[in-house]
């Protein structure tokens, strides 16, 4: 039996832009097709009013008249239609394909396996942004460049029926300066990457800045943080400036090769009429066709300035697109189909087993936690505890070992387990938002959860649980948003409960609260606390160190 040939994957610098064709190919072809239509039209126009004066204005002739003109009001109602297609084409087209790719986009940023390399706030945000929107203008470039490669060639075999000099003067020109323009585009691509990647460097530091901003003002370090956001700014201020300046020089030598083959065409046209050699309708059309030409030859060598623009932007997508994966991403093994599905525990905790687990900066760890019990794992090293417990909560592959729910792999388990992560996310909206997500708490259970998260005094204020808390929290303090933050995870009712420094942002006497009233609102089932916190050592039923 032949072998089968795998179907072609789109390498890493492809993808993105493989994504705008995907399903967008008629679009892409309308807006092709209407802009290459208005441009041949456009071309057209001054040969149709060279052709009304050689055959109807000279010889005075009212019938020529009238065709002439039928004709060209005809190029023109051409040259409006196909515009107006062809921008709508345009249009529809490029939205279309940078919803696809943003789509695509954020399914990578919202999937499980995560990044093995972390990725800021603010870098994630600009290429979501501006580089999509960059990537899905390869539409706009194409249509463009269609459009004006069709005006050059109209052009040229329309100066070829004139005069062959003044056409192959045309064809042997337009390609030499293209080509030139097209080899000194390099630099601009190195320019544009590096300015795109300088604006998401100063994202990423404002994004961060007002992530901490009550942590910067609590350490008084207003003014280093402005100093190093100012720095940030400059570089990205400068590779903007050279970027600009690369993509000026580029535009001036195109306009300038444009405007000298606009004056040889002139000159030799005029040169031609002058020795009888074309009419005076003629002369009107060359001329006409010269200004016209100069300007898609222009835009033309253009075209790679553009697609430099659009493969940088295009990189960046597809860098994250083809980030390595944090958890491995091999399908899970069929299920056998005669096994019966185990049904989730809900109600009461699970047996947890670290069997020789590591990670780059976690050493071997081997722990056996028991079912209902609340243990704490002492991790020295910030990083290795935050490995662990992406371990756990699936959004990372271990570098060795395994890990065990009731005698279960992690993966397979359908014990619900819940290990959210160490930062803080709130979203905008109310308390009682943020506490009850996607489900619907009752007076005395969000009452459990506030007193089990001391989160008394914040509830007791203005507005009690109705009180808005902003933008992704800001107008909470630091320990506030924790605090938050661990009634919603407390809020689950999971089986199996994994918390990393649940209140390192919180000061000694809410901390000595909150390990006093965790067991009580965790009461049979699994809980498991990675910090290196004494109050809440003590009140853990065992100690692991890692």
């Amino acid at each position: 039996m032949p072998a089968t040939t795998p179907a072609r994957r789109p390498p890493r610098s492809e993808r993105a832009i493989a994504t705008v064709f995907h399903r967008r190919r008629l679009l892409v072809a309308g807006s092709i097709a209407g802009l290459v239509g208005h441009q041949i039209a456009e071309a057209l126009v001054p040969v149709v009013i060279g052709l009304v004066i050689d055959r109807a204005i000279a010889p005075n002739d009212p019938v020529a008249l009238a065709w002439t003109l039928a004709a060209l009001g005809a190029v023109f109602i051409g040259l409006l239609l196909s515009w107006r297609l062809g921008e709508l084409a345009s249009v529809r087209a490029s939205e279309f394909a940078g919803r696809d790719v943003r789509l695509g986009l954020v399914s990578r940023l919202l999937s499980r396996r995560g990044f093995a390399v972390p990725r800021s706030p603010g870098e994630l945000l600009s290429i979501a942004g501006t580089d999509v929107d960059r990537t899905a203008g390869i539409v706009w470039v194409l249509g463009s460049g269609g459009a004006q490669l069709a005006a050059v060639l109209t052009a040229a075999v329309a100066l070829l029926a004139i005069s062959v000099p003044l056409g192959i003067l045309v064809l042997v020109a337009a390609p030499v300066l293209v080509t030139v323009m097209h080899l000194v585009t390099a630099p601009l691509e190195r320019r544009m990457a590096s300015e795109q990647a300088a604006v998401a460097a100063a994202s990423a530091t404002a994004s961060d800045l007002l992530t901490g901003l009550r942590t910067i003002a609590g350490l008084g370090a207003e003014q280093a943080a402005v100093d190093r956001f100012e720095r940030v700014n400059r570089r990205s201020l400068d590779a903007a400036t050279r970027a600009v300046s690369a993509k000026a020089a580029y535009t001036a030598a195109s306009l300038t090769g444009s405007a000298l083959l606009l004056a040889a065409i002139a000159w030799a046209a005029g040169a031609e009429a002058l020795a009888g050699t074309i009419s005076i309708g003629e002369l009107i059309a060359v001329l006409g066709l010269a200004q016209f030409v100069t300007w898609p030859i222009g835009g033309l060598a253009f075209v790679a300035a553009e697609l430099a623009t659009v493969r940088a932007s295009a990189k960046r997508v597809d860098g994250v697109l083809a980030a390595e994966a944090a958890v491995d991403a091999s399908p899970p093994p069929a299920p056998t189909p005669t096994a019966a599905p185990t049904p989730p525990a809900t109600s009461h905790g699970a047996e947890l087993v670290l069997d020789g687990l590591s990670t780059p900066h976690l050493p071997p760890l081997s722990a056996v936690v028991p079912a209902g019990s609340v243990t704490a794992i002492r991790v020295a090293d910030h990083l290795a505890a935050r490995e662990l417990v992406e371990v756990l909560a699936g959004a990372r592959t271990p570098s060795s070992g395994r890990v065990l729910v009731d005698g279960v792999p992690l993966e397979e388990s359908a014990v619900p387990l819940l290990a959210p992560p160490h930062e803080a996310t709130l979203f905008a909206g109310t308390l009682r938002d943020n506490l009850e997500l996607h489900t619907t708490l009752d007076d005395a259970r969000l009452d459990e959860l506030v007193r089990a998260a001391a989160l008394d005094d914040v509830v007791s204020g203005a507005g009690g649980l109705e009180r808005p808390v902003g933008e992704r929290g800001y107008s909470l303090s630091g320990g506030q948003r924790q605090r938050v933050a661990l009634a919603r995870a407390l809020g689950r009712d999971a089986s199996v409960l994994v918390l990393h420094d649940p209140t390192s942002a919180v000061d000694a006497v809410t901390e000595a609260r909150i390990a006093e009233r965790l067991p009580a609102v965790r009461s049979g089932r699994t809980t498991v606390v990675v910090a290196a916190s004494p109050a809440l050592e003590r009140l853990a039923d065992r100690l692991v160190t890692a």
